[in-house]
């Protein structure tokens, strides 16, 4: 076969081409994890943890509903999310981080009746998610 000589600013156009390529790929990448998913860091959050400790649950509870500091590892991440993961019954939640919302709920419904009642009065005053999250509170994946 035949070498093909190619210019220094065809080499360089070429050069910035597969940059641009990379760039763009990167940029898609990143948008498809959010969009289509949350954080995996947040697979590793140890919820048992966090139930089970009276004063940390409160924290983080008090967080969301502004009654205090968003102090606590994640908790201003999981304020801004929790709009978003009811009104979509957690669609873009992991596997794992499904589990976990359900513990959550299910530990808030039973240890702070009061503080799940202003939760739902809150982010679906109008009851237009509790179909669709109560179905996927009881769902399993």
């Amino acid at each position: 076969m035949e070498e093909v000589s190619v210019s220094p600013s065809i080499q360089r156009i070429i050069l910035d081409i597969t940059k641009m390529k990379t760039v763009f790929i990167t940029v898609v990448a990143m948008a498809i994890t959010i969009v289509f998913g949350y954080d995996e860091i947040f697979d590793k959050v140890d919820v048992d943890k966090i139930i089970n400790d009276d004063s940390l649950f409160t924290g983080y509870i008090d967080c969301m509903l502004e009654k205090g500091p968003c102090t606590l590892e994640h908790s201003e991440e999981f304020k801004k999310l929790l709009p978003e993961v009811i009104a979509t019954a957690c669609a873009k939640c992991s596997p794992i981080q499904r589990q976990h919302v359900r513990k959550t709920v299910k530990a808030l419904s039973e240890k702070k009746p009061d503080d799940f009642k202003i939760f739902r009065s809150r982010f679906d005053p109008k009851g237009e998610y509790e179909a669709a999250f109560t179905a996927f509170l009881v769902g399993t994946d």
